[in-house]
């Protein structure tokens, strides 16, 4: 019987020095929730001396707020022996002795003695935590782009007020719920699998790499985004925290300069050419003159007068012809300028004073539509457009009566499709394009009058200001160019406004 009662105390005696020597508060209380046992953890957290604690209730440790609820959790405990983290889910606090109160985790473990079950909490003061939590959510609220911090599952479990901006929710709209909700519904299927990857293999990295990446806002739309995933380790498992940053902007810029990449290769490409059939056409007629000249002094040297007149209305042709050569040169530099004053264009009015200011042959009549638009445009451009097509529909024409057209239609939303139309020898398929390029002609330069560049101008002019143009004819008889023109100039001009103020 000594014995029996030896091993007891001894096993008391080792219970209390296990209890003593835990770098945790350690306080033990029996079914009415009076201190029976403390360690030195417990008065150094709580600045009570033990005598201070002994024989106390429980609740003198907890703030007084919480002191109403306590005895129905700690029935609840006696009710269910098991042992179990203290109000899970809930913020717990200390209350030390000199008022102040402090965040706390507390383990509770039910402990059989011959007085009955007693409960053993082991209660930590985690406000160095909180504190580094609060200063982590503060770089997180801080931080320029959105972060979202989501759990092994996909929960939202955190979001700044940046995501909040970006995406156009609230926080209590995305805590709690799938990170799907911040993607579009083409990317849902495949996502689990991409973060159940990322779970696999943890380390900082950039999301998506070498895939377009695009978020979802709250009203259905979309923009594009770069995503930087980060592990982090907490108490509750590892989580990821996403850096998302909206590129909408970067990507417009990206656009831009590629377009603009683009237009530099094109005007290059058109520099190239235009300086080499520049030259080779300016020097046909300097050649011509050169040649006349040396005709005119063999006139004079062997008396022959008689030939001189002639000779010297084939230097004023060529003369001419450098003369219109240089100026389709510098209308041709000046094409499609963004610029100008917008107007009311009243077209079939338009139409008819460009034609009749070029003084067409007797036989050649325009006809147009009657329900051609009158709108808002820079007019002098598509003077330009419309008085070269017309020129070169006359000056063109195989016969001394002609026939001219000007249609129009709705090529959609943004653009009108304008036709003009001949009843003139027609364009072959295979020299459609050719007639586009500078100073072409299909027939030689002493039959017609000019310098080939009517149908490159109006090609510059009409893409200058987004549109395009095309040419229907079967070689035989008849031709149409039709070319597309802004509705609403306006809103292109300020777009180009805006990219040249940027650049």
């Amino acid at each position: 019987m000594h014995d029996e009662i030896g091993d007891i105390e001894r096993a008391n005696l080792r219970f209390r020095q296990v209890v003593e020597a835990a770098p945790t508060a350690m306080v033990m209380v029996n079914n009415l929730g009076i201190i029976e046992m403390v360690n030195t953890q417990t008065e150094i957290i709580f600045g009570y001396s033990r005598d201070e604690l002994l024989g106390k209730l429980i609740d003198i440790l907890l703030p007084e707020r919480f002191r109403h609820q306590h005895p129905h959790h700690r029935a609840s405990f006696f009710s269910d022996l098991s042992p179990r983290a203290m109000g899970t889910g809930r913020d717990l606090y200390g209350r030390r002795k000199d008022g102040s109160e402090f965040p706390v985790e507390v383990g509770l473990n039910p402990i059989e003695t011959d007085d009955g079950v007693k409960v053993l909490s082991a209660i930590t003061d985690i406000s160095a935590r909180k504190r580094m939590d609060e200063r982590f959510r503060q770089v997180v609220e801080a931080a320029p782009n959105a972060m979202v911090m989501v759990n092994k599952s996909g929960i939202i479990e955190m979001v700044n007020t940046q995501a909040e901006r970006i995406f156009g929710y609230s926080r209590t709209e995305l805590l709690g719920q799938l990170i799907d909700i911040l993607l579009p519904e083409r990317f849902h299927q495949q996502h689990p699998h991409h973060r159940a990857s990322f779970f696999s293999d943890l380390s900082p990295r950039a999301m998506g790499t070498g895939r377009d990446l695009y978020g979802r806002r709250k009203d259905g739309s979309e923009f594009p985004v770069e995503v930087g995933l980060n592990p982090i380790e907490t108490d509750d498992g590892v989580k990821v925290l996403s850096a998302i940053t909206d590129i909408s902007a970067r990507v417009k810029a990206s656009a831009k300069l590629a377009e603009h990449r683009d237009e530099l290769e094109r005007s290059n490409k058109e520099l190239a050419t235009f300086a080499y059939v520049a030259s080779h056409d300016l020097k046909s007629p300097l050649r011509g003159i050169f040649q006349i000249s040396h005709w005119i002094e063999e006139d004079l040297n062997n008396g022959q007068m008689q030939a001189i007149p002639e000779h010297m209305e084939m230097l004023r042709g060529r003369l001419r012809r450098m003369e219109h050569l240089l100026d389709d040169l510098l209308a041709y530099s000046r094409a499609g300028r963004l610029e100008g004053n917008v107007s009311l264009v009243e077209l079939g009015k338009l139409a008819h004073t460009i034609f009749e200011m070029q003084t067409p042959p007797e036989g050649f009549t325009l006809e147009t539509d009657n329900d051609l638009p009158t709108f808002s445009t820079l007019a002098t451009p598509l003077e330009q457009v419309l008085r070269n097509l017309f020129t070169n529909a006359i000056k063109h024409h195989d016969r001394t009566l002609g026939h001219i057209h000007l249609s129009a239609k709705l090529a959609n939303k943004h653009y009108y499709e304008f036709s003009v139309t001949d009843d003139g020898p027609g364009i072959s398929p295979e020299y459609q394009e050719r007639v586009y390029l500078m100073f072409q002609t299909l027939r030689p330069r002493d039959e017609v009058e000019g310098s080939g560049m009517g149908l490159a101008l109006v090609k510059k002019i009409v893409e200058a200001y987004g549109g395009t143009t095309s040419i229907v004819s079967d070689g035989k008889r008849g031709c149409s160019v039709r070319f597309t023109w802004p509705i609403n100039i306006e809103e292109r001009l300020t777009r180009a406004n805006l990219t040249e103020a940027k650049l």
